[in-house]
């Protein structure tokens, strides 16, 4: 018994040994010059041959830690002012390199090298700068260790890129402005990853250090360099005046009615940054342009049960969206709907992450969550939304954290905080958590509506995950759940009253460099959820098969049974969903998937079968054209007979210039058609509508910018045939000025 708690205490205290010793890889000293490099994508100046040079020739995917199939050179040199990075990317095939012109963050399809920073040699967070054989830039930041990524975040830098007999080159310059690290006159030591991605049959993942499979935390794997004495990040301040002009037409009265003028005219703003220390950054906006140039992806809204979320695409709450992050979504910036100004503080102050925003919206959006379905109202009131997020960065990428939301106006408030955070116990074992409260007051007439709690009323919830993570077996166990009181008015919670209990397994088998498969994964779960009374809401088991192949392709098929309980109602139900996804060259992609089984027609409370595929494809054709149509069909069947049947299309069309400038052209086309005689209420049989949008892109960089667009909208029910709704022109000048 003594000799067994021995090991336990040894194998204990050896764990945590690993945690606080472990060392990246030293790769060398990156030198100073005093010379400006051109970045043209020929390192043809002299001074590159004093950089600090080494190899990226380790293939992490689908080989294990093998020698890359292909040479890779990275080269590194900085100046008091920007971080030079260089890379020579040989092909023995040129003519096969996947590379074309395209928007920023859109060329992942493509070769590509670039490097991961991580300035502060904490293994929590870093940048992301990769270019691909043409110049084109991707960027983003990394947190938790490298298990999020988003790429959102935009940095103004320079890059250029260069195919040849012999493969590729790429250059990049990137100024110390655009990042955060500590300000010293001695040396410093900073992480790095150097990749390069090489997309043939299989997509090869080629690093300058080896992976373990079994670690989460790629930052910790990663290698380090030591230089930039006497850097500093600059006073980083930028001013981004815009113009915005709008003119739309609506039908007062449709169908019949006639086109006239909602709103026309030019609006003036400004947003700015400043990096007023060497790790914090205020940004402010006042009347800024929070419109959505990007149209939203259309989505199915038929036989749904809870809101529908979407994908922020505004800049002012893009940048530093990974600092308020959290296990459950309590942020999400898309609540807040027409703001009239913002202020956002955001750094890295040590071992310290802290994000701080405060915006006045004109417009109050509110989301009211239930066990089983979801509502939506709005106050024609202005509210104050404000955001404090902070983070203590512990041992290898682990984290404590604070978060605390406030929205209040019109005799409403809602108040949210609590803690969470992250703890890896090992390589592979983690644990997840969040606690978290909420306080909420509903106007008398909202309370009423909506069957709400009269006077504040309170909530709490949270989460507890475990996850083993090992090279080839999985394991996760958790709790998460929220009271029937919960509300997160500035996040994404449509779901509350209710507690959910998870354990799953999962086992991967990996092929290696020649196998024909690149990796097979087994997957079972099973889950049970319940209301806050103990009432059953749903239990479920699933299975899952993945598999990792030939031409870049995915594959996955998931098949499980569950009994759900709705409006009182038991429905035992079996489901299949699957999904298969092909890169069979750099001018074709495509994927196909979908959903079949048993269902609720939620309208109506009765069982039925639903069908749901959605095919894709993706083209480029040469290096300008790029065109992606996917289309979206459900059928829903009761005792064999139609209830609904819906058809969604959507057409992407782009024509790149060059780097900087591209038209595009949208078009997407719903078509809803339903049995109304099997419906209680009354419904239309036929629903239509088409959406197009036209845009001319001039973008010198991120914030330097020129939109000219239109857009309109058609409309049509029942008896009535398409007819415009209603036609938006717009156009914005946008220009970076930094100081």
């Amino acid at each position: 018994m003594k000799n067994r708690l021995f090991v336990f205490v040894l194998t204990v205290l050896l764990i945590f040994a690993s945690i606080l010793f472990s060392e990246r890889k030293f790769i060398g000293r990156v030198p100073e010059i005093n010379s400006k490099i051109n970045i043209d994508g020929r390192m043809d100046e002299k001074v590159w041959r004093e950089a600090l040079i080494f190899d990226v020739n380790i293939e992490v995917t689908p080989g294990e830690n093998i020698p890359a199939p292909v040479k890779t050179k990275c080269y590194v040199l900085y100046t008091k002012n920007a971080l030079y990075v260089g890379f020579r990317s040989f092909d023995p095939e040129p003519g096969k390199i996947r590379a074309h012109i395209t928007d920023r963050d859109n060329a992942y399809k493509d070769d590509f090298s670039g490097i991961i920073i991580d300035t502060f040699n904490g293994k929590s967070r870093a940048y992301e700068f990769f270019v691909n054989p043409y110049g084109i830039q991707m960027d983003g930041i990394i947190s938790n260790g490298g298990r999020e990524e988003d790429d959102s975040w935009d940095a103004i830098w320079d890059s250029a890129g260069r195919i040849d007999k012999t493969g590729y080159t790429v250059e990049m310059s990137i100024p110390f402005s655009v990042l955060q690290f500590q300000k010293s006159k001695e040396e410093q030591r900073w992480g790095l990853v150097a990749i390069r991605t090489y997309p043939r049959d299989k997509k090869h993942q080629i690093l300058n250090c080896e992976i373990d499979r079994g670690d989460s935390c790629i930052l910790c794997q990663g290698t380090e360099i030591v230089g930039f004495s006497g850097t500093k990040p600059g006073k980083n301040i930028e001013l981004d005046p815009t113009i915005t002009g709008v003119r739309s037409e609506k039908r007062d009265d449709f169908p019949d009615g006639k086109m006239r003028k909602e709103h026309s005219g030019f609006a003036f703003g400004i947003s700015g940054k400043w990096g007023f220390t060497k790790n914090l950054t205020l940004s402010a906006a006042v009347n800024p342009d929070f419109s959505q140039v990007e149209a939203d992806v259309a989505k199915l809204d038929i036989n749904t049960r809870f809101a529908l979320d979407y994908n922020e695409k505004r800049p002012f709450f893009l940048e530093g969206t990974d600092f308020f992050q959290s296990p459950s979504n309590i942020v999400y910036t898309r609540s807040i709907a027409d703001p009239e100004w913002g202020v956002k503080l955001s750094g890295v102050p040590g071992n310290n992450s802290l994000g701080v925003f405060v915006t006045r919206d004109s417009l109050t959006n509110i989301l009211i969550p239930g066990a089983e379905d979801s509502d939506y109202t709005s106050l024609d009131s202005k509210n104050y939304s404000s955001v404090l997020r902070y983070k203590r960065k512990l041992k290898n990428s682990s984290y404590v954290g604070v978060l605390i939301t406030d929205r209040e106006g019109g005799g409403y408030y809602n108040r949210v905080g609590g803690i969470d955070g992250l703890l890896r116990f090992s390589k592979k074992d983690s644990l997840e958590f969040q606690f978290i409260g909420s306080e909420t007051l509903y106007p008398e007439n909202i309370a009423s509506d909506f069957l709400q709690d009269q006077g504040r009323f309170p909530g709490y919830g949270g989460r507890v995950f475990y996850s083993h993570n090992g090279r080839s077996l999985n394991l996760r166990a958790g709790y998460f759940g929220f009271s029937p009181g919960f509300r997160a008015d500035l996040g994404f919670i449509p779901q509350v009253d209710y507690k959910k209990w998870v354990v799953g397994a999962g086992y991967t088998f990996w092929g290696g460099k020649d196998g024909v498969f690149s990796s097979v994964n087994l997957y079972t779960d099973y889950d049970r959820t319940t209301g806050f009374n103990g009432s059953l809401l749903e239990s479920e088991w699933e299975a899952r098969i993945s598999v990792e192949g030939p031409w870049q392709s995915f594959f996955f098929w998931d098949t499980g049974t569950r009994k759900r309980v709705y409006q009182g109602r038991s429905f035992l139900q079996w489901f299949n969903h699957f999904f298969l996804r092909v890169n069979p060259s750099g001018t074709f992609n495509f994927y196909f998937g979908g959903n079949f089984g048993d269902d609720i027609d939620y309208s109506n409370i009765r069982p039925g079968k639903v069908l749901t595929i959605y095919p894709g494809i993706g083209i480029n054709a040469g290096n300008h054209i790029r065109l992606s149509l996917n289309h979206t069909y459900s059928k829903f069947k009761i005792n064999g007979d139609m209830l609904f049947k819906a058809n969604l299309s959507q057409l992407y069309l782009y024509y790149h210039f060059n780097r900087n400038i591209f038209i595009r052209g949208i078009v997407q086309f719903a078509d809803i058609r339903r049995n109304e005689f099997l419906y209680i209420d009354d419904v239309d049989s036929v629903s239509k509508n088409i959406f197009t949008q036209f845009l001319f892109s001039y973008k010198l960089n991120p914030r330097t910018v020129l939109f000219l667009g239109y857009s309109d909208l058609f409309l049509g029910y029942g008896d009535v045939t398409m007819t415009r709704s209603g036609k938006t022109f717009f156009m914005k000048i946008g220009y970076a000025l930094n100081i």
